[in-house]
């Protein structure tokens, strides 16, 4: 094991990076000892010799990712919710099943706060367009920033697809606000809001591929399943962040579930949805578009099956590395000027959130950079 005071590394399947502990080797049995947990890896199938155990300090978890089938115990599961630990589980390839947290919901009041706010169409919109809003910008900035590393057609078609997400900005500053909204309408009142962040996404995806170098191309966004590298990447990547924003949401005391511009549904993260889109261009994107273009990770990392393309087991724990790292950089927050983690600036939009939520300010402010 390999340990320092940002981080604790143990090679193989078990990391924790910036108190996200992953576990990834499949069949270990987690257990809690005395103020650790202990994680037993699987005999190994040659020799048939025990695993090796790994201790994690508890002190030093904040949350826990589970890929694949992995055991924890009552008594570990017990402890890290009495510890306030949220356990995310999702599959060995990055689908999520769902989080488990300890007594969720506490703060009734800013649930209820959540409701009425989805209840009042004009602030709901107004919410909605400033994730939106984030979103684009965002899009617009790393567009705007590969655009100056290129000098040939590339340029050209990370320039153009910038100016399309800077006409749907334009458009989005616009569109009125609804007051009231007809039971009938699918879309709530935000068909209009959904139509410009669809056409700016277009376009953004459509020029993602100018942004690689070498032998990476991007032919646009893939989901279930992805079918090549860079939307393997995309999606896992998206997946993590949103367990992330899930976690803190819980943290600051919003429900999840109760968004504004994502429609809610059985357990769907609506909210966190609509909180990490300001930072998908930012975190997510500038990671896989750096891994790639600087061969970090070259087509062998990746196998294709069941009609999908997924990572395989180093290259995850590499990306994962990567992603923790991005989290953990210091920016100059555009709202409250001083330098916090990327990890820090989702803890503070949720805080702005419940604060608009609650009414205790007048407006929500997207997370944007320039």
């Amino acid at each position: 094991m390999q340990t320092d005071a940002d981080q604790i590394i143990v090679p193989g399947a078990v990391e924790v990076e910036m108190a996200t502990l992953y576990l990834m080797e499949q069949y270990s049995v987690v257990k809690v000892e005395g103020e650790a947990l202990r994680v037993q890896f699987p005999k190994d199938r040659e020799t048939r010799q025990a695993g090796r155990v790994v201790r994690i300090p508890l002190a030093k978890i904040e949350q826990v990712m589970v890929l694949g089938d992995i055991t924890l115990t009552t008594p570990a599961l017990q402890t890290l919710l009495e510890m306030g630990i949220p356990v995310h589980y999702l599959s060995a390839y990055g689908k999520s099943y769902g989080t488990l947290t300890a007594n969720p919901g506490k703060n009734s009041g800013l649930r209820m706060a959540q409701c009425a706010l989805r209840a009042d169409p004009a602030r709901q919109f107004a919410a909605a367009r400033q994730c939106v809003a984030g979103k684009l910008v965002n899009m617009r900035t790393l567009l705007l920033r590969y655009a100056r590393t290129r000098t040939d057609g590339d340029h050209s078609a990370l320039e153009a697809a910038a100016e399309q997400v800077r006409r749907c900005l334009h458009q989005l500053k616009r569109l009125p606000a609804p007051t009231v909204v007809d039971p009938a309408d699918r879309m709530h009142g935000l068909g209009p809001l959904l139509g410009l962040e669809g056409s700016a996404s277009s376009a953004y995806y459509g020029a993602l591929g100018a942004m690689l170098r070498g032998e990476w191309s991007f032919d646009g966004r893939v989901k279930r399943p992805p079918t090549d590298p860079v939307n393997a990447l995309l999606s896992f990547g998206y997946t993590i962040l949103t367990k992330q924003v899930v976690s803190l949401a819980w943290a600051v005391g919003l429900d999840p579930g109760i968004g504004v511009l994502h429609q809610p549904g059985f357990g769907k993260p609506a909210l966190a949805l609509d909180l990490v889109e300001q930072f998908r261009p930012l975190v997510v994107d500038s990671v896989v578009i750096t891994l790639l273009n600087t061969g970090q990770l070259k087509p062998g990392d990746f196998r294709r099956e069941m009609g999908g393309c997924w990572l395989h087991d180093d290259a995850r724990k590499l990306f994962l590395t990567k992603l923790e790292t991005r989290l953990e950089e210091k920016v100059q927050h555009p709202i409250f000027n001083y330098r916090v983690t990327y990890r820090r600036c989702i803890e503070l939009q949720a805080r702005l959130f419940a604060k608009y939520a609650m009414g205790e300010i007048d407006a929500y402010e997207s997370f944007k950079v320039r």
